[in-house]
């Protein structure tokens, strides 16, 4: 099982290595150096400087996997772990590095028994959207802020999509696999926006929108705007 964290401008600030240490990182090629500097015992891949943007990165990880399971992990994480659920306040539990990859695994157990291609861990701000008395969803979206990939079936990332092709992957995925696996028992996240560095440094307003239309063209219906933590390009799947 490879845990791929894409990366770029950001030597000293990849935090999912402190959750998940084993976890290869992924950058260009140039950068190479800078990481190890920050990060001298982690494994640290170098992707040619001519693929460009995250959705290409994603798929040449994908490509140059030796491995048929493919977890995609940000380099952002905030907080995650499990949540304890009480009447008044949620509580965030740390679990550790050997608890993720034991799940991981788990996950990529439950997709092929279902013969699903996609799985997800709930990356969404509120606490309570971890639900652990009903652990799982089949009609739900994730996305590859952490997400695992059978890469045995040869699926990809759509690169008409420079950003939000994670949400097109998903919607592509229930349509011709009847579903995927969202867990909702463990919680993950990530800074996005407000972090430099990464899809930050390239991707713009417009370019958000018009990932949004394109979205709304090809599956009607089921593409929600929202404006959500004063970010105008979030959107919610339909189901």
């Amino acid at each position: 099982m490879l845990i791929a964290v894409p990366s770029k401008g950001r030597p000293g600030k990849v935090k999912t290595l402190k959750v998940i240490p084993s976890a290869t990182v992924f950058v260009p090629e140039n950068e190479v150096s800078a990481y190890r500097d920050f990060y001298p015992t982690a494994k640290i891949q170098g992707v040619p400087t001519s693929v460009s943007g995250i959705t290409k990165t994603r798929n040449w990880i994908l490509e140059n996997a030796d491995d048929d399971s493919v977890v995609m992990i940000d380099d952002d994480v905030k907080v995650c772990g499990w949540v304890e659920l009480q009447e008044e306040k949620s509580r965030h539990k740390k679990l550790e590095e050997k608890v993720w990859l034991a799940e991981c695994k788990k996950l990529f157990e439950i997709t092929r028994q279902m013969k699903y291609r996609l799985w997800g861990i709930a990356t969404q701000s509120a606490p309570r959207s971890v639900y652990p008395y009903k652990p799982f969803l089949f009609r739900s979206y994730v996305t590859a802020s952490f997400c695992g990939i059978c890469n045995e079936s040869g699926i990809r990332f759509d690169e008409s999509f420079r950003v939000k092709e994670d949400y097109e992957l998903n919607l592509r995925c229930v349509k011709e696999d009847g579903g995927v696996v969202a867990a909702r028992y463990l919680y993950w996240e990530n800074s996005h926006w407000f972090d430099e560095g990464g899809c930050a440094d390239y991707r713009s307003l417009q370019m958000e929108n018009d990932a949004i239309k394109e979205l709304q063209k090809r599956y009607p219906g089921q593409i929600k705007k929202i404006d959500r933590g004063g970010v105008s390009v979030s959107i919610e799947l339909q189901f």
